[in-house]
């Protein structure tokens, strides 16, 4: 059993905590979200939200969870949906050139990248001046992804899979199934 003085200390760290949370969902609201959807109060900060631009383009629904030093970037007319009860853990980076959309009870683990473009590469000229690949990007509802995961234009994954650690992610891929590699294949169904 806890004493009275445990249980007190318990409160105030829970206190505390959820009191720098909420200062920190006003701060980003008034900074940077504000012009377009402020976050809802239910939302859980850990840490800093990076972004580029004011306002950055995100639609989050009640209860998400983001980590620390997660990355926020948006054009003019593009835009980041995230259902509700979404966890985006620590070091994420999120980019939209047209649209990301990630459905409810979605976990993101580390580091994992998620962009609807990426540069073309022509043979023997690189990168430079070659333009943009451009494709939104679904993610469908209760999905697991994995640390360090890539997710790339044009990806589309179905509600329930999961996608292991390291993942390079591009293509449709159905819903329920365990999704790994680089390139990410099917590897089995899910329940």
């Amino acid at each position: 059993m806890y004493s009275s003085l445990e249980i007190a200390v318990k409160a105030i760290s829970w206190v505390t905590r959820r009191a720098m949370s909420l200062i920190r969902v006003t701060w980003y609201n008034a900074t940077n979200f504000a012009y377009y959807v402020p976050l809802p109060l239910s939302t859980t900060v850990y840490g800093r939200i990076l972004s580029l631009d004011s306002p950055t383009r995100v639609r989050m629904g009640s209860h998400g969870k983001v980590g620390d030093s997660v990355y926020f970037a948006t054009g003019r007319t593009s835009r980041i949906e995230i259902g509700e009860r979404v966890f985006i853990n620590l070091g994420c980076v999120i980019v939209a050139s047209q649209l990301i959309e990630i459905g409810s009870n979605t976990s993101i683990a580390e580091y994992v990248t998620i962009r609807d473009q990426e540069h073309r590469v022509a043979r023997g000229e690189g990168t430079r001046g070659q333009g943009f690949l451009v494709a939104p990007v679904k993610i469908g509802k209760a999905v697991w992804i994995g640390r360090g995961v890539y997710i790339g234009p044009g990806a589309s994954v179905g509600d329930g899979c999961v996608i292991a650690a390291n993942s390079v992610v591009k293509g449709a891929f159905p819903p329920n199934v365990l999704i790994a590699g680089a390139p990410a294949i099917i590897k089995k169904e899910i329940g």
